[in-house]
């Protein structure tokens, strides 16, 4: 799906004590996991888009411990962190927005994403309604030797969906980010979300106690990767402002904008809907709003990517 694509270290990759984070290279669509494995069961956090990687993930997981899987958590409703629900045997956990997303995909076929995205394998892709919902914050108590395990889900507002929920594990610091990280090379995108609430969510993030941040695309990361994300956002809010005061239309506006530093990220194409969502934010649209011209940005955006590729 990414001829730019860079490479950095994959596999199940142990962040702390029982802690996994699942890494996988690529652009769209191909998202990092999670593992958190107790006493007596292992939650997931995160399925992949198709069976192929799913059941890759579950042979690593099976390499690790063959306690029962108790929980997978949503980090979003987007279809790579969910298309594969069904084939964890656990109960699925998600914010309340997430699972309201997830209804309106139900009668959706997976293939028909394939006329935006050319070449992207949906084989076993299968939209599945979670089973547990909350609003602001959940807390899974985990049984360990001698003691618990405290696993904090935490919504952090419309960021890059309106969905989005971060997993805290404050005693291990570590915090499985879902899509609110798209670590260096990979480009953030807001088109379903908020650029400020995305900023705000971001820095709510950095504030925490946390060594290592697991994001949804991209490799391991700390600290510097969240300001760097952040700062490819502020950058796009304010070139997109000059432009909407200047009357530019948005489309028209991606071309005349100068990424910079941010040329060199994979996935540039995501300017386009970053526009998009940052001129909707400027009429005082509500974040997350549903754009009535959606799938025309989401076919320039993929056009404008084969312009780059020339």
């Amino acid at each position: 799906m990414n001829p730019r694509v860079s490479k950095w270290k994959t596999g199940m990759i142990k962040v702390a004590p029982g802690v996994y984070a699942y890494v996988q290279t690529g652009g769209w669509f191909i998202n990092n996991a999670g593992l958190i494995v107790g006493k007596k069961d292992a939650i997931v956090v995160d399925s992949l888009a198709n069976a192929k990687m799913a059941k890759r993930f579950i042979s690593e997981i099976k390499k690790i411990t063959d306690k029962p899987l108790s929980y997978l958590i949503n980090t979003h409703h987007h279809t790579d962190h969910t298309w594969t629900n069904y084939l964890f045997p656990a109960k699925t956990i998600c914010h309340t927005r997430c699972r309201e997303e997830t209804v309106k995909e139900m009668n959706m076929d997976p293939s028909l994403y394939l006329e935006i995205f050319p070449g992207l394998d949906v084989t076993g892709a299968k939209v599945t309604l979670q089973d547990i919902t909350f609003e602001k914050e959940l807390t899974i108590y985990q049984e360990m030797d001698g003691s618990e395990r405290e696993i904090k889900l935490i919504y952090a507002g419309p960021a890059h969906t309106v969905s989005d929920v971060f997993v805290y594990l404050p005693e291990e610091r570590v915090i499985f980010c879902g899509d609110l990280l798209f670590s260096e090379p990979c480009t953030p995108f807001a088109l379903m979300g908020s650029i400020s609430g995305y900023v705000s969510a971001l820095d709510r993030l950095a504030d925490l106690d946390v060594r290592v941040y697991v994001p949804g695309h991209g490799p391991l990361s700390k600290r510097e990767a969240l300001c760097k994300a952040r700062g490819y956002l502020a950058f796009v809010q304010e070139e997109a402002h000059k432009k909407f005061e200047d009357g530019i239309k948005a489309y028209d506006a991606v071309r005349t904008i100068d990424l910079g530093v941010y040329k060199r990220w994979n996935e540039r194409e995501r300017i386009v809907g970053n526009i998009e969502r940052a001129y909707s934010e400027f009429r005082g649209e509500p974040p997350g709003t549903e754009l009535p011209n959606f799938l025309d940005i989401m076919i320039k955006m993929m056009e404008y990517r084969r312009e780059l590729e020339i």
